[in-house]
């Protein structure tokens, strides 16, 4: 079999260097018109019209996956292949011909979901409308049932800025911006993205937010007018008003017998090694850290202490598990078909550091513990928004260990000293604090598709 790879940007030659020595890849397409009549990799860079009378198999190596198997399914092209993962040669054939005509159903919604870490949106599938259909699909299993929902369908949800061609979509991102993000960020690999995001948020119908303050800095950071964001509150969010989460958990975790919860999630870092050789990052870094004293307090206050890694930054470890610290990982997640957001209202305090999970952890109004060690480095090659840092963060500050565990101890047991500046934050951060935000979502998309006469955004 002969193979073209769709897409000849950054993607493409990945995956190209991954497949040329086990497929019969002969050349490379490409939307972009001025790739046309160039080479990559000495192999010719062709318009996508040329496809067909080729008789070339497709793999689609791009960001752009779904806008792409739109523009093959025009062509009459309903075969192609993409890569099973990343760092491997493995191909999926998606055939779509079986579904016969594929057309977009007027009312159909596709929901695209990610990791089960707040970024899949089970709360969507709670579909209070007689009048539309709303399906979610999930990008880890990009098969021909997930490509057809797609194409079916009138209006897609993203959660990662995916281009959907000239489909209606509205995007959700992935939460409340405490660190710069794209114009705003001052490492050099998120700034070189800026503009292809601002391209694609542009395109989008819509762009849903949690309040004015989350518009201001998101539409900042991405040059957007304020007039895109409609506030909605996040869909995920709602799982925190209506999840019973100490039962979710012990489903998850098994049964619990410690009287208190911690959950400790720290942000993604590009890099832990900071400009000074430095790689403090999370707890177990901190002056002072030692695992059998931290494991020894943990037991004497009857304490659980759960952690989680960052989805894109998995390889670094924290702890070894004990019956007093567990960690929560995507494939439990996975296999248990369950969002982190459903366990949220379940612990009863947070441990974190630039993570947006802070500002959505507000709406459980319990104590939240800040951990940002390397507070200094990670301001000045990253940057944040939420600055000054002690200003904004509603919640102890803890660099050495000492300060940790007085910090938890003064949380979970002491007065709750950080009540009055949890609630101001969640003030300004949050418009809706009522668990109804996949309501708002639909409605807005209702109205994107015509089916409701009432403005949905200005009632917003």
């Amino acid at each position: 079999m002969k193979f073209i790879i769709f897409g000849a940007g950054l993607l493409g030659k990945s995956y190209y260097t991954l497949l040329k020595d086990k497929y019969d890849i002969n050349c490379f397409a490409d939307s972009n018109s001025k790739k046309h009549g160039t080479k990559l990799f000495d192999l010719p860079i062709i318009q996508p019209g040329e496809i067909i009378e080729k008789g070339l198999n497709v793999i689609i190596a791009s960001n752009s996956h779904l806008e792409i198997a739109q523009q093959l399914y025009a062509m009459g092209i309903k075969e192609f292949y993409i890569p099973n993962k990343y760092g491997t040669a493995d191909l999926t054939r998606v055939d779509l011909s079986e579904y016969g005509t594929i057309r977009e159903k007027p009312n159909k919604i596709c929901v695209i979901g990610h990791y089960n870490a707040g970024a899949v949106s089970n709360a969507l599938s709670s579909n209070p409308y007689d009048d539309i259909e709303v399906v979610l699909v999930k990008d880890s299993k990009r098969d021909k049932e997930y490509y057809y929902h797609y194409l079916s369908s009138s209006l897609i949800i993203t959660h990662s800025g995916e281009r959907c061609g000239n489909k209606k979509s509205i995007e959700l991102w992935h939460g409340f911006t405490i660190k710069t993000i794209f114009y705003m960020n001052k490492e050099e690999n998120d700034r070189n993205l800026s503009d292809s995001r601002n391209e694609i948020f542009q395109e989008k119908s819509a762009i849903c937010s949690m309040s004015h303050l989350y518009s201001i800095f998101v539409g900042y950071c991405l040059k957007l007018d304020f007039e895109k964001f409609v506030i909605t509150g996040y869909p995920r969010n709602d799982m925190i008003f209506k999840s019973d989460g100490k039962r979710t958990l012990e489903k998850l975790m098994g049964p619990i017998k410690q009287r208190k919860i911690l959950f400790y999630a720290p942000t993604h870092r590009d890099s832990f090694l900071t400009s000074n050789g430095n790689n403090a990052a999370l707890i177990s870094d901190m002056d002072g850290y030692n695992e059998k004293t931290f494991n020894d307090f943990l037991s004497k206050n009857d304490i659980l202490f759960l952690y989680k890694k960052h989805t894109v930054q998995l390889t670094r470890p924290m702890f070894d598990d004990s019956d007093h610290i567990k960690e929560i990982t995507d494939e439990m997640l996975h296999m248990n078909d369950m969002d982190l957001y459903e366990i949220l209202n379940g612990v009863d305090g947070l441990i974190s550091d630039y993570s947006s999970i802070i500002i959505d952890f507000l709406l459980t109004d319990k104590p939240i513990i800040l951990t940002p060690l390397d507070l200094e480095d990670y301001s000045q090659t990253r940057g944040l928004m939420m600055e000054p840092y002690d200003a904004w963060m509603p919640g102890e500050i803890a660099l050495e260990y000492s300060q940790f565990e007085q910090a938890v101890i003064d949380s979970l047991y002491g007065e709750d000293k950080f009540k009055k500046d949890r609630e101001r934050l969640k003030r300004i951060t949050h418009k809706y604090a009522d668990g109804n935000s996949s309501q708002r979502v639909l409605a807005l998309a209702r109205e994107l598709l015509e089916l409701e006469d009432t403005n949905v955004r200005g009632n917003y």
